[in-house]
């Protein structure tokens, strides 16, 4: 499975269910990161909220994934482990900061950590998207939608956070 940007889209080649599911786990394992991390350092308490809320939700999102991990899993060989799939993947298209390491940087300054979630939220809807277009079955379609609509709301719970 390849990922492009193409005209400020994400265009996936040579779709892969599988890998798609890793990828989608990835993104969640690294949203869980990012929020804890930036939970820690917000003295707001409103914002801390917004933000454990979010993070609840990112934990709601990996478990779907894993549970579709698990059931395809058992009916495909699996090539890649999760880390190695996204070191040969060009992951940070979608993605600004690939490493943990990189992300919590600039959570000091919670403005553009905010901003960066923001980012993270929209790259994260434009993948699912991308992913919905390929997936075969109705429940995994509509799964997806559900997930989308949930990334944008968190997408407007940060651009609010900013407002304030």
């Amino acid at each position: 499975m390849r990922i492009e940007e193409k005209d400020g889209k994400l265009v996936i080649v040579d779709f892969n269910e599988l890998e798609a599911y890793k990828v989608a786990s990835k993104i969640e394992k690294d949203g869980i990161r990012f929020y804890g991390s930036l939970i820690r350092k917000i003295t707001d308490e409103s914002v801390k909220e917004s933000l454990a809320f979010l993070l609840e939700e990112e934990n709601k999102h990996l478990a779907l994934f894993q549970k579709h991990l698990s059931r395809i899993g058992q009916t495909i060989e699996d090539g890649f482990e999760e880390d190695d799939l996204l070191n040969y993947m060009e992951y940070g298209i979608f993605q600004p900061y690939q490493s943990m390491s990189a992300m919590t940087e600039i959570i000091d300054d919670v403005t553009k950590a905010i901003d960066l979630g923001i980012i993270v939220e929209d790259r994260t809807v434009s993948f699912y998207q991308a992913c919905k277009a390929h997936v075969l079955s109705k429940t995994a379609k509509e799964e997806l939608q559900y997930i989308i609509d949930e990334e944008n709301r968190h997408k407007k719970l940060l651009e609010g956070i900013l407002k304030s």
